[in-house]
């Protein structure tokens, strides 16, 4: 079955660790979600689908801009997840716990977006094509996804802290599936394209990553996501022994980020947007 290595990781693994970090995760991926809801500018009583759609902040948010009028269905893998956002589900939302690879949806959609939700994929031309025809003609479709690695101060830090102790840690990789699986600007241009949509358009979207109020905060969510926490997750009890000195030196490193605000990283993700032309 397509992605079932995925759904074991958002299932098991991550909806613990995302649960005990969810409102700081919130506050740091909010401003993303936001420029890519912006960018299909939703209007009351369009349909929209929310893809890996998570705790549901992105479904609530398109909920609202669409009004009473509209209707928006949240689709993710994780039922962890969607047990807490039908908790806090207005009553233009519903929710389904479902691949969006594989799904036949039943009724096309205005709209279609996800806030890094689509970088998972086993087979990602075979999703993309799916999400293109459930869209209705015309359709518009905006996409929030992780550019490289090597870009995001957010992963680069943490991972350079770790390897001063644990120097074994694996290299960076950006390959399918995971969250740096979509880094390419010109290969996800592309693979839209190539999956049947019009217009495709794909931009830099340069927002600083808020990782927390203070060090202490930034350090503690910072392992605890991304490739540092899978790191420490590898190392087991040598990991989590080590952990207070990593995320004392993390500190330090990220010290010179501390503003009014709290600390906030350079950060690189990509703005991914286009429409289901009239003839498909």
């Amino acid at each position: 079955m397509p992605n079932e290595e995925q759904k074991r990781i958002w299932n098991e693994v991550n909806a613990p660790r995302f649960f005990a970090i969810r409102d700081a995760l919130e506050r740091s991926l909010a401003p993303y979600g936001l420029a890519a809801i912006d960018a299909l500018s939703p209007a009351p009583g369009n349909s929209a689908l929310d893809v890996g759609c998570g705790f549901g902040s992105t479904t609530r948010e398109l909920a609202r801009r669409v009004g009473a009028t509209g209707q928006v269905l949240g689709i993710d893998v994780s039922e962890p997840f969607l047990a807490a956002a039908r908790a806090e589900a207005p009553v233009n939302v519903r929710y389904l716990c479902a691949d969006a690879q594989t799904h036949s949806f039943e009724t096309p959609f205005d709209l279609c977006f996800a806030r890094f939700g689509v970088m998972f994929f086993d087979d990602p031309p075979a999703a993309f094509a799916n999400l293109r025809r459930a869209l209705r003609a015309g359709g518009r479709f905006a996409a929030v996804t992780w550019g490289s690695p090597q870009q995001n101060a957010w992963v680069e830090v943490p991972l350079r802290v770790l390897r001063l102790h644990l120097p074994a840690a694996p290299a960076l990789l950006t390959a399918a599936p995971g969250p740096f699986s979509l880094s390419d600007p010109r290969a996800l241009e592309q693979l839209l394209a190539e999956a049947g949509f019009a217009q495709p358009r794909v931009r830099a979207l340069n927002l600083p990553y808020f990782a927390g109020a203070t060090v202490e905060d930034a350090s503690s969510l910072l392992l605890q996501l991304g490739p540092a926490a899978a790191v420490l997750r590898e190392a087991g009890e040598a990991g989590q022994r080590l952990r207070p000195a990593i995320a004392a030196d993390l500190g330090e490193e990220l010290a010179p980020w501390l503003g009014q605000r709290g600390v906030e990283l350079p950060a690189a993700a990509l703005l991914a947007t286009a429409a289901r032309p009239a003839s498909k």
